[in-house]
């Protein structure tokens, strides 16, 4: 499953950090990972990055929220186009949660045809 990882940058000091240790976290839970920190360049203006991302959020079904307590203008508009186009949103953490859950899941289901 492709997650668009969405949270804020402009305003948000450590975004470099987060924004790798969410894509890395996610990764590991089975989640191929599509950031803004990588397709964005600083050397863009903010209305050329936010073009960008909304290109790039338009090819994803879901979106991993980063949760922290900067403000994000753009943060929230994607949060509005996800809600418009219908796409699944979720914080971080409650992605890892749905994985481990869906592990859980086919573990037993596994065991339970073995069974049969």
């Amino acid at each position: 499953m492709k997650l668009y990882l969405s949270g804020a940058i402009s305003a948000n000091p450590n975004y470099k950090n987060n924004f790798e240790t969410a894509r890395k976290r996610l990764n590991d839970a089975g989640y191929a990972v599509v950031s803004p920190t990588i397709f964005c360049d600083e050397s863009m203006s903010w209305e050329q990055r936010l073009r960008r991302r909304m290109q790039v959020i338009s090819t994803c079904r879901n979106i991993a929220l980063i949760v922290t307590e900067y403000q994000s203008a753009s943060t929230n508009l994607e949060l509005e186009i996800a809600r418009v186009l219908s796409m699944q949103v979720k914080t971080v953490e409650e992605w890892i949660e749905y994985a481990e859950r869906q592990k859980q899941h086919r573990g037993l289901c596994r065991r339970w045809e073995m069974r049969g």
